[in-house]
This record gives structure tokens, sequence and C-alpha cells, in this order.
């Protein structure tokens, strides 16, 4: 008899949004009307961006403007929008590996080129600040920093920032802050945004934000990004004909997430903290694996180098064995072979038989 699978490759919460986000979802559908209609013919996303606006003046310490929000169907479509808004074919964008895959899914679509530097495990996943300056080409057209960092956890330093801020302002580059995990930190690590260290830097910083991670809403399709006004009108003139918009419902939902009291947030928190400390410690004491407890975010990303497998040799065989599926490493860059990523988005029993599961496989190598 098979073993019941155990997926850990798929960074999806394993508990519902909050009880009030679904109430506020349901009571405009109900209303019908403008609620589920064409949401840009009417004024419904107004409360929306206000929301985010007065939120993001609380956790990333920075004012918007309410007409700087463009809400769109998930972070995917988010992201989307901003590459598209600054980038063309054969340019470069200066980026940080290993990073989240749909970066690069993306841009290798557009054909922009990335130049990599390396989070390397000796220097605790963060950059070597004199490597930045050397990645960037009189072809870099802006700077992506992933903040927490998917895969690796890394909460990026005021330092680290400033030197991406600096080379912007100076090489006249456009900053993505990928920051959906801005809540997830732990220890003494802070999460600082990079527009709230300079204006200088804020007005050519386009974020990317989603409600998946935060509030445990990833079918919802819900995300943003806030746009400076050097960038306003073509970011605008592409949501509007490329990209899609959330159901116009689904405006009330985020506004209700985003105003209320984050005891949903803290709870979720504590929990992928306790799953962080226990998962690391344990994968790092199978004999052959290293994994080093991370910063932000709730990935574990471990090293499997010395079984001699790539990395999507060693997450087939462990699946195929052992019914065990994580994330092979080499997907969040090209450097990555050999390590391996896997989402905290499962409780504690099922999380302590992948590891008693994992540790079996280890010892049939």
């Amino acid at each position: 008899m098979s073993k019941e699978k155990i997926v850990l490759s798929i960074g999806d919460p394993d508990v519902e949004a909050p009880d009030y986000v679904f109430e506020a979802a349901y009571e405009k559908m109900k209303e019908g009307g403008a609620w589920t209609h064409y949401g840009y013919q009417s004024d419904k996303p107004a409360g929306f961006r206000s929301a985010v606006v007065d939120y993001y003046k609380k956790f990333g310490g920075v004012d918007y403007e309410p007409s700087a929000v463009i809400p769109s169907a998930g972070s995917s479509a988010a992201l989307y929008i901003a590459l598209r808004t600054i980038l063309n074919e054969g340019d470069e964008i200066l980026m940080f590996e290993p990073t989240y895959r749909g970066h690069f899914t993306i841009l290798n679509g557009m054909g922009v080129k990335q130049n990599l530097v390396q989070l390397k495990r000796e220097n605790a996943y963060h950059p070597d600040i004199d490597a930045i300056a050397e990645a960037v080409t009189p072809k870099t057209k802006a700077v992506l920093v992933c903040n927490p960092n998917n895969p690796t956890g890394t909460v990026f330093t005021q330092k680290e920032l400033s030197a991406v801020g600096d080379l912007a302002v100076d090489h006249d580059m456009g900053i993505y802050s990928d920051e959906i995990y801005l809540h997830y930190v732990y220890d003494d690590n802070k999460f600082t945004s990079t527009a709230s260290l300079s204006d200088a830097y804020k007005e050519r910083t386009i974020n990317i934000m989603s409600f998946s991670k935060t509030f445990s809403m990833t079918g919802w399709r819900l995300g943003y990004i806030m746009v400076p006004e050097m960038y306003d009108a073509k970011a605008k003139g592409i949501y509007g004909m490329a990209a899609p918009r959330p159901p116009t419902f689904l405006y009330a939902a985020g506004e209700a997430a985003l105003r209320g009291d984050f005891k949903y947030v803290d709870e979720r928190v504590a929990a992928y903290d306790e799953r962080r400390m226990y998962f690391c410690d344990a994968v790092d004491a199978i004999n052959g694996l290293t994994c080093d407890i991370f910063e932000g975010a709730f990935y574990a990303w471990f090293d499997a180098k010395s079984t001699g497998m790539g990395s999507e040799q060693f997450t087939d065989k462990l699946a195929e064995k052992e019914g065990v599926y994580f994330s092979p490493g080499h997907t969040f860059g090209p450097a990555q072979d050999g390590m391996v990523r896997v989402p905290l988005c499962q409780p504690m029993p099922v999380l302590k038989e992948g590891v008693a599961r994992l540790e079996k496989f280890m010892t049939t190598l």
C-alpha cells in the first residue's frame, strides 16, 4: 500500500483567510450592482486604495497617494505590470540569486537578461555589497529585491538596501521591491521598506504586494503595486489593457483585511516561527543535509549536494520512494542545483512525518 502523499512544494498556507474577510466579500456579492460589475467604471476601488495607503504607512513607514495604488488579480499580475513598466527586450536587470522562480519566468519571456548577485550560505544568505555594484552594466535598467526573500528568507538590512538604492539613483535604474512576506520576520531581524530610506529611492521604487501569504488568500487572486509618479502613466496603460483585474467585490475583502486588528497575522507569524525552529533543526540534524534557520518568510532552504544528486533528481527520488514532495532548488536560480526548498505550509504533525521520511530516505543512499 502506497504512503499518503506529503506535499511541501507549494507556498499555500494551510488555513483559511480571516472570517471578516469572507464576510466582507459575501456581503458585497449579495449586494450586487457595481460590486459585481466592472470595478473601473465605479468608485469601488477607492476604499481599497485608501486602506492600502493607511496600511503601508503603518507597516512600511511611507506615505503614498491613493492614486499610486494599482490593484491586480494577484501578485503575479502585479509583478507583470511592474516589470513591463520599466523593462524592454534587450534590457538587463540586477537581481539576487536564489529568488522566486516566477521572476525568472516573466523576465525570460520578456527577453530581459538577469545579472545575478549570489546570496551565499557563508554570508548567511546576505549579499556582498561590492558584488552588487559589479553586476551593473550600461544596459541595466532596474534592480529587483525580494525582501524577505523567497527562498532563503533573507531580510535585507538598511545598509544593503541603501547600497541598492544608491546604485539605482547613480545609474538611473528603477527599483522593484517585492515585499509580500514583510510580516514574516523573526528573531531580531526587522523589515525595512526601501522606499522609506529616502525620497530619491521612493520616487523610483515600485512596490509589489499581495494578500496571498499575509492573509492566506492565495486563491482569491488579490494583489497590487504602488507606483511612483515617474512610472504612473506607463503602468496604468499596461494595467488597463494587458493585466487581469480582481473581481470588484474583492476590493471590500482586501479593505477588510487591511483594516483588521492583525491578530490573525500575529497568530500566523507565531505558527510559522514554531515550524521553522523545528524543521530547520530537524533537517540539519540528518546526516548529509545542511539547513540553516531562516530570517524571514516561511521557507526552509537546505543543501543536499552531499548526496551527489542534482535538485530535481533528489526531489524526484524522494517523492517516488517516500511520497514527500519538495521543490527542486535549481528552479530558483541557475547556481542552485543541489539545493531544496520546503514551504512550511503544513501543520507540525505533517512536518514531523515529512522529516521522518526524509531521514529514512537519506539512509538508503
